[in-house]
């Protein structure tokens, strides 16, 4: 396990020490930080684990990577499959009508350039995209989790071999386990900050809310703070908002500081077993499969609308379902470091919702 200070992140290891300004905070920013939360300051009257905690322990906690979501796997896989439809039915209808031979002729040479442009987009950017998305949904690990160890006031990041041992194209084919790597953390050299990205849809632009752990070395004589080490954000950001961050904060703050619980009263586990078969992940993505309980008794609005939709929600789910199962067949199960396993022990017993 990477002690604090032996590892530095490699996208600022690419800043070949030059250090980046620190964020200015503004609380009507559009894009930056937010808020810069005090671990001796309350963030909000209502902690919640935002359904990120998948394992408590005596003294630790684990939150689980988003990506990690039994209902979100698939997800990006569909959105390749999307793309790659969308993108055969264009190259199709610019042939089919003619378009492409107009394109290509050098009587047209602004047109012919724009061809070269579209070209260069779609069979050398757009297929980038999509390996990127793939690699994220086929064969890839189980989780990589960030664990809080507040007896040894330490926070464990876990990922696969830095050397990319585990992501060669024949490792990833056999589906074999992969032993994760550890870098740990002082809890005093951690701050985390609210931030926001502006992003686009196209017709309007929205803030996407984050939770961001900055990690930076112990302070030299000569520096006015440490070096920048690494950042990371905890939580799923696409479910979190201006009131939710704080929120989520505010239960790790109390559970690493004031000896909190590790999951809010009233709150529970409640992440869904792996799904074995195409209907259990039906169930896991929407109302239309085995767990439309679950989905009545804790989504209910969305619950009814998606029923009511069913033309348009079912094959949407459908497809969903499929790319789900198949991201949860050819998962890869993690190993983690003894080193960790022995500091946090045995996990505690607490009931998963149903």
């Amino acid at each position: 396990m990477l002690k604090h200070g032996e590892f530095v992140a490699p996208a600022i290891a690419l800043l070949q020490g030059v250090e980046p300004a620190p964020n200015t905070v503004d609380d009507q920013a559009l894009n930056g930080v937010l808020e810069r939360f005090r671990k001796n300051k309350r963030a909000s009257d209502e902690p919640s684990a935002m359904n990120n905690v998948v394992a408590v322990f005596k003294d630790a906690i684990v939150l689980q990577q988003p990506g990690a979501s039994a209902q979100m796997r698939g997800f990006a896989l569909m959105s390749v499959a999307a793309g790659v439809v969308v993108q055969t039915w264009a190259l199709w209808m610019a042939v089919s009508s003619g378009i492409l031979s107009v394109f290509t002729s050098w009587r047209h040479p602004f047109l012919a350039l724009e061809m070269v442009v579209i070209a260069f987009l779609a069979f050398y950017v757009f297929p980038r995209w999509y390996l990127f998305f793939l690699r994220m949904d086929l064969f890839a690990p189980e989780d990589e989790p960030t664990v809080f160890d507040r007896k040894h006031r330490k926070v464990y990041r876990l990922f696969p071999p830095l050397d990319g041992s585990a992501d060669s194209g024949w490792q990833r084919m056999r589906l074999k386990p992969i032993a994760l790597q550890a870098v740990e953390y002082d809890w005093a050299c951690i701050t985390a900050e609210h931030r926001v990205t502006l992003a686009s849809t196209g017709q309007a632009l929205s803030r996407l809310h984050s939770l961001t752990l900055v990690v930076r070395g112990y302070r030299k004589p000569d520096e006015k703070e440490g070096r920048l080490l690494d950042e990371f954000d905890v939580g799923n950001s696409l479910g979190m908002g201006e009131y939710t961050v704080p929120m989520l904060w505010e239960h790790i703050r109390r559970f690493m500081e004031d000896g909190g619980p590790g999951v809010p009263q009233g709150e529970q586990l409640q992440i869904f077993e792996r799904p074995r078969s195409l209907w259990q992940s039906m169930g896991v993505v929407s109302p239309f499969g085995p767990k439309l309980g679950w989905w009545w008794r804790t989504n209910r609005f969305p619950t009814v609308l998606f029923l009511l939709l069913f033309p348009v929600t079912l094959p949407f789910f459908t497809l969903w379902a499929l790319c789900n199962w198949i991201s949860h067949m050819t998962m890869r199960k993690v190993i983690w470091p003894q080193e960790v396993l022995e500091r946090v022990g045995r996990p505690l017993p607490v009931r998963k919702s149903p």
